[in-house]
């Protein structure tokens, strides 16, 4: 074989690998960060208005509280479970003390522990978020 033969194939094999690599690149990355960036579609029900003793007996909580979830079929559970999630609900607000949770930080804490209260009463990993429609601590 002689050079020209030996460089040829080596630099039709280093374009073929490259094109084989960026094909792969371009599958595993940009494609499914494409596809992770789809909206999910999201459903809410609004469990109502709360309004409880915190533990300091001198505090107390109201707020409105509204569920999210990316479950259509948990919204119809949701009404059939709702004595037991506002229970849940209110376990969780009442072992709260006031300065546990005035701050963004509380709240955001407070938000964390309902989706994992929430969703442990649903059965379900399908709770996406908890807002507050209203909050306030007095």
């Amino acid at each position: 074989m002689n050079v020209k033969k030996i460089v040829l194939y080596s630099l039709i094999g280093f374009i073929l690998s490259g094109v084989v690599f960026g094909t792969i690149a371009y599958f595993a990355f940009f494609r499914g960060a494409h596809e992770a960036n789809r909206d999910i579609k999201t459903y809410e029900f609004h469990i109502g208005s709360f309004s409880t003793n915190l533990s300091h007996q001198r505090n107390f909580f109201k707020g409105e509280i509204v569920i999210e979830t990316a479950d259509k079929k948990l919204l119809s559970k949701f009404d059939e479970k709702n004595a037991e999630l506002r229970d849940s609900i209110i376990e969780v607000i009442i072992a709260k003390k006031p300065e546990e949770i005035l701050s963004p930080e509380g709240q955001q804490q407070l938000r964390e522990e309902l989706i994992q209260v929430i969703g442990q009463v649903m059965a379900s990993d399908k709770i996406t978020n908890v807002y507050f429609t209203d909050y306030i601590i007095q």
